[in-house]
């Protein structure tokens, strides 16, 4: 490795000399108010002839054609990019200044190579830095690179200062360069890399796996492969959704939850461990990613498997997405057939609607979705796996109708009422129907007039109370036509309606009020109850009933014995309850004795584990605490710490 520091001039006036930004570098994205600030930093060293530090540009050295010399710029693209075309605003602004620096700063002229142009920006951006170097004005596409030319040449031509004048100081600019040899026996471009993107804010989580995975390779196979799959799946996702999928795919590969913020480190540790090479991380890469995007789209190949995954997506479940991708990847290696995930997908698919219609928490959904994708506990039945891990907090049949009867549906988030009525419209037509632009029509109005008074009996009363109900709702496409209404005229549009659970209203129900409702939604749930059938747990024996669960899940240990805590992707076998805490505190205390620390602020748990009397216990670090509780309250006990540790989602036990 070189480093040194160097004026722009000296570094941009290498002969033969092409600045390469790698094909999976990032797209140029400097905006105005960043070039604003680079002319800013222009005008006063112009102004004062005094040097102005412009930063670190990291680089990999490579031989080229015509004993030329490549630079695959590692840092400092988006200021190398914004420099160039500043200097070529410069140079169309200048006459007496043009040929010199188009041939010192801009151009190879004895190289054939790049069309001359020392700079080789990624492919997305290439074309328009062309049309901007080679002063071509029919390139009428969006461009970063063409916005920030022209906004150069504005405020060049704007200033009081001679464009001469500022040519010169740019000579003032003072960089470092850090020169990287493509040896593999030395430096490693990607760790000093790192270390520069340390902060994480300049690039994402699917930025630093891509750079991962491919700036270890020479220019060709990163091209390559590049195209050949990492384009693709950047055309699939935004961003965000980008980091998310590699998120939930590392849940499917390492049976860990991974944190948004670790998406990268976690990755690097997977590939690691999996002795991987680049081709074959990106192959299972893109095989994953069409899950993925086939998951967001519901479209597979499968109509009935696209409808469980359309509900899954209203209900805004993506926490699921790990295990509905393992399926998809068992049907695809045979393991499987379509058949048996449906049959898997649509219970996991009534809980999430049992948990939601019962506006329960599902913040264990994270760690149940974590252990359904470890195969290595299947043993052979990947139903028996998945009702061990549901059953604990599988609303049932009871709690789901009376729930129903009170809560207010149409409230609820994710569109709950509106999913809820398409899910009984499907069940009950064979007709396709597109529902995307059907609204919820409230039978009896959210604004009551006087002929709603006059007709049903303390009908305020009966809107506020039952008003949102499911048996009050239904789907229809001209809902303002109808607005507050009388039932009587409301009944005559839903009589023609294409909705068939519509139709029904007018053909059950002559009058509408309190009873009618109640009837109505009673009717209603029993058919989703039918729809989403409470799981035979029966059929689980009682060996087979005990198993793992999250900390957070509300669980009867009565009689029960613990054979297992997982922290953190970590297995540990006890016996005893009291070993269990011990156990767990001290690996508190081995992970983050911060953490340890911070649990002894908590009065109460202080107050119980911490003060000992009765039956003491030595951790590994010498801490005394208490350990004479019950089975209960132990687990009280761990799921606080966890969640004072904000690790509830890492932790789970194993009963017997």
């Amino acid at each position: 490795m070189k480093a040194d520091s160097i004026h722009l001039f000296d570094f941009l006036g290498s002969g033969k000399t092409i600045f390469e930004i790698p094909v999976f570098q990032r797209n140029y994205e400097w905006d105005k108010a960043q070039c604003e600030q680079l002319f800013k930093d222009l005008t006063i060293a112009a102004q004062n002839d005094t040097d102005h530090f412009i930063g670190a540009i990291v680089y990999v050295t490579e031989t080229g054609n015509k004993m030329s010399h490549i630079y695959r710029i590692i840092d400092g693209q988006q200021r190398l990019t914004s420099l160039t075309l500043l200097l070529k605003a410069l140079s169309d602004a200048d006459k007496q200044d043009h040929a010199e620096i188009e041939e010192e700063y801009l151009t190879n002229k004895y190289l054939d190579d790049n069309n001359h142009l020392k700079l080789k920006p990624v492919e997305h951006d290439y074309e328009a830095f062309e049309s901007v170097m080679n002063e071509m004005t029919d390139y009428d596409q969006p461009s970063k690179v063409i916005d920030n030319y022209r906004l150069f040449q504005k405020l060049i031509s704007n200033s009081d200062i001679d464009s001469s004048k500022f040519y010169e100081a740019m000579n003032h600019f003072n960089m470092v360069y850090i020169e990287l040899s493509s040896d593999p026996n030395e430096e490693n471009p990607q760790v000093i890399f790192e270390s520069l993107n340390s902060t994480g804010v300049s690039l994402s989580s699917s930025d630093l796996v891509r750079n991962f995975l491919l700036m270890k390779l020479d220019s060709q196979e990163q091209s390559d492969l590049y195209k050949k799959y990492w384009v693709k799946i950047e055309r699939m996702f935004a961003t965000k959704t980008f980091a998310e999928f590699i998120r939930h795919y590392l849940v499917v590969k390492t049976h860990v939850s991974v944190k948004r913020n670790n998406v990268y480190g976690s990755y690097k540790d997977y590939f690691i461990a999996e002795k991987l090479n680049s081709e074959n991380a990106l192959a299972d890469l893109f095989k994953f990613a069409n899950y993925y995007d086939q998951i967001l789209n519901h479209k597979t190949e499968d109509s009935e498997f696209n409808r469980i995954l359309d509900h899954i997506n209203v209900m805004d479940s993506k926490v699921v997405f790990p295990y509905l991708m393992l399926l998809m990847d068992l049907i695809t290696s045979g393991e499987i057939d379509q058949g048996q995930a449906n049959r898997l997908a649509h219970i996991l698919e009534g809980y999430l609607f049992r948990l939601k219609a019962c506006q329960l928490p599902t913040n264990g959904l994270n760690k149940i979705v974590v252990g359904l994708c470890d195969l290595s506990k299947v043993n052979g039945n990947l139903k028996l796996r998945l009702l061990r891990l549901l059953k604990a907090n599988f609303p049932d049949d009871r709690k789901l109708s009376d729930s129903l009867m009170e809560v207010d549906l149409y409230h609820q988030r994710n569109h709950l009422a509106k999913l809820a009525l398409v899910i009984l419209e499907e069940h009950r037509t064979k007709e396709t129907i597109d529902f995307n632009d059907a609204q919820v029509e409230h039978i009896m109005p959210q604004r009551l007039n006087a002929e709603w008074r006059l007709q049903v009996t303390n009908a305020d009363k009966v809107k506020e109370q039952f008003g949102g109900t499911l048996g009050n709702l239904t789907l229809t496409k001209y809902n303002q036509e109808m607005s507050n209404k009388p039932y009587d005229e409301k009944r005559e549009y839903y009589q023609d309606s294409n909705v068939f659970l519509t139709r029904e209203v007018a053909k059950t129900y002559d009058h509408w009020g309190k009873d009618t409702i109640t009837d109505r939604t009673r009717k209603l749930t029993d058919e989703l109850i039918k729809i989403f059938p409470m799981p035979d747990i029966k059929e689980v024996s009682e060996e087979e009933i005990t198993g793992e669960y999250t900390i957070d899940q509300t669980v009867d240990v009565t009689g029960k014995k613990p054979v297992q805590i997982t922290i953190s992707g970590d297995d540990y076998s006890v016996k005893t309850w009291r070993q269990m805490l011990v156990v767990f505190l001290n690996d508190i205390w081995n992970k983050d004795s911060l953490n340890f620390d911070r649990i002894k602020e908590n009065r109460q748990i202080d107050r119980m584990l911490f003060r000992v009397n009765r039956n003491p216990e030595k951790l590994e670090n010498g801490t005394e605490i208490e350990t004479n509780f019950s089975a209960t309250v132990i687990l009280a006990i761990i799921a606080k710490i966890s969640e004072i540790c904000d690790i509830t989602d890492q932790v789970s036990y194993t009963v017997r």
